[in-house]
């Protein structure tokens, strides 16, 4: 990718122009794929995406043992 992950410069912005072209490609690749799926990309950062309708969700803070007990017993 252009920039590293969670790297704080322009590197990281969704739009940068600089970088390869192949680098460029496979986060352009990403992008599309997630906003296929109802995803937003944060201005900021190539890597952090939004589901579009996040505010309806609570926040959790399972952990995956949690969750892992929760599947089993069902």
């Amino acid at each position: 990718m252009t920039g590293g992950y969670d790297e704080m410069s322009e590197r990281s912005y969704p739009f940068y122009p600089g970088g390869t072209s192949i680098e460029r490609w496979h986060r352009n690749l990403l992008r599309k794929a997630m906003e296929r799926e109802g995803f937003a990309v944060y201005g900021f950062e190539w890597w952090h995406f939004d589901y579009y309708d996040y505010p309806h969700y609570r926040i959790g803070n399972a952990t995956f043992e949690d969750l892992d007990r929760a599947t089993e017993q069902k």
